[in-house]
């Protein structure tokens, strides 16, 4: 019944608008100390190591500049730096919900949005991201999202993994949080994309074998 798809739909956007706002506050009270920051590390490299054994014709990947206490992922630029890839962050339209990666690198400037993020300016070449690596709120073990309730990274995980399956090659998303950050389970809503890798101070999970 459209009626009852309705109020079940209703109902997933309220949980996740209040998830939000205790994920926001317990977020900035998060902080690591040095042998977790030195551990997460570690499971990054770990990471990456394992997402270029899967696909190793990577050659482009997107990053976000941090904001609100968000996990930094500026700490993979040495790691794409060795490894010759090109690295880009996301630009998001000021006239609609699109979003599209823009080539940067760690020495350029950036612009502050009018969504009060920080981004590479619009007239850099626009990049295809073979990786994408995603900031969130909350996350479960089923390596589901809480976002910020936008929909722009879901519509551009949907949108670049058509355009990778068109060319036969592996596309994949790196969720960065802390592990306080996890939550039992996270409604689910059918334009969700789940992640494949959510990377913690404590562990790496992973739907990818």
């Amino acid at each position: 019944d459209d009626c009852l798809a309705f109020v079940i739909f209703s109902r997933a956007i309220k949980m996740k608008n209040n998830l939000r706002i205790i994920a926001k506050r317990k977020r900035k009270l998060i902080s690591l100390d040095t042998e977790d920051k030195n551990t997460f590390l570690k499971n990054i490299n770990s990471c990456l190591d394992r997402v270029f054994s899967i696909e190793n014709t990577i050659r482009e990947v997107g990053l976000y500049y941090p904001i609100s206490n968000e996990i930094s992922p500026l700490v993979f630029i040495e790691y794409f730096k060795d490894n010759n890839i090109t690295t880009a962050l996301p630009v998001v339209g000021s006239n609609s919900n699109s979003m599209v990666f823009k080539k940067w690198l760690i020495k350029e400037k950036l612009q502050k949005s009018h969504l009060g993020t920080y981004e590479p300016f619009r007239t850099n070449k626009t990049i295809f991201p073979q990786i994408i690596v995603v900031p969130m709120l909350m996350f479960d073990r089923k390596l589901n999202r809480l976002g910020y309730g936008a929909g722009y990274y879901d519509k551009s995980i949907s949108t670049l993994k058509r355009y990778f399956d068109k060319k036969q090659k592996n596309f994949i998303t790196i969720g960065l949080a802390y592990s306080e950050q996890e939550t039992k389970s996270i409604p689910y809503e059918s334009h969700d994309q789940k992640l494949d890798f959510i990377v913690t101070e404590k562990e790496i999970l992973s739907k990818v074998n």
